[in-house]
């Protein structure tokens, strides 16, 4: 029997946009908005559901291009439109499980900008997966949403 473990780390992250909390909130609720940016890096989402509303769940099957193995099982807990987003997340590879989350976000006004800070709580499950590539991708897709503003 291989050896079980479960590893915990947090991750705060933090941008500023130049957008409007109501801009930037759309970004997570506006399914075409969220396929420009939700997945890290050049990674492409093989298959969706989309449901953004407290109690809502999507399932969401995404990787490299020729290797779609992540699956990530997410179940929205509470939405303050253009203010807050929490939800929690549980993720596979190749149908082993990786890690279960709790994630928030929050929204303020900064000026003409917004201030976003993420904060995600994970157990990493049986050295599957570890904080520091959990940041990478994390910051991918919150850069990703800034290169989002820039260019329209």
């Amino acid at each position: 029997m291989t050896a079980r473990s479960a590893q915990h780390g947090t991750i705060r992250l933090e941008r500023r946009y130049k957008a409007a909390p109501a801009r930037v909130f759309a970004a997570w609720a506006d399914p075409r908005a969220r396929a420009q940016w939700d997945v890290p890096g050049r990674w492409v989402i093989a298959e969706q559901s989309f449901d953004f509303r407290e109690g809502g769940r999507e399932l969401k099957r995404f990787g490299p291009r020729d290797d779609p193995r992540f699956v990530a099982d997410t179940l929205y807990l509470d939405i303050v439109p253009a203010r807050r987003i929490v939800f929690s997340y549980s993720m596979t590879s190749c149908g082993e499980p990786i890690s279960v989350s709790l994630t928030t976000v929050e929204l303020s006004s900064d000026g003409e900008h917004t201030r976003l800070l993420l904060t995600e709580h994970v157990a990493f499950l049986d050295g599957k997966d570890n904080a520091a590539n959990r940041e990478e991708g994390l910051a991918s897709i919150l850069d990703k949403i800034g290169e989002s503003f820039a260019s329209s």
